[in-house]
């Protein structure tokens, strides 16, 4: 069973479906591994990656279709690698894995992104949150 208010990123990871404890380790260990500055903390009881800005965290878990890996400037990505999904959302884009083999077939892919979000967050000073808020000021106007 999936409980909500978890203390830390490691009671997170115990407390979700075994199939999915072995992706979330090994996208943490990628994701940790990807730049030298990341860092990981754990925000409204879902693990996020930072450098300068949020760069991506652990979306949704659903026991069988998996769990997504969203990056805050999906959006802004080229997704050349086909594996983003929008679903709906106008900025936050996200790759589904359903387990450690689907991650291992993607994992090539899923690195191009990350570095290519890494990138993104280096050259950029502002956060996705005020593209947001632009976004929506324009919006109005």
């Amino acid at each position: 069973m999936i409980k909500k208010n978890y203390i830390s990123v490691d009671d997170y990871v115990a407390h979700q479906p075994a199939h999915l404890q072995q992706v979330i380790e090994r996208l943490r260990i990628l994701i940790l591994n990807a730049h030298p500055k990341i860092r990981e903390r754990f925000f409204i009881d879902i693990p996020m990656y930072i450098v300068r800005n949020d760069v991506c965290y652990l979306g949704k878990i659903h026991p069988v279709k998996g769990l997504e890996i969203c990056f805050l400037r999906g959006f802004q990505l080229s997704n050349e690698q086909g594996l983003l999904e929008a679903k709906g959302r106008k900025f936050v884009h996200g790759i589904t894995l359903t387990s450690i083999t689907d991650l291992q077939s993607k994992e090539k892919a899923f690195l191009e992104i990350l570095q290519e979000a890494l990138i993104l967050d280096e050259i950029n000073e502002k956060s996705v949150f005020t593209d947001m808020l632009q976004a929506g000021r324009k919006k109005k106007s």
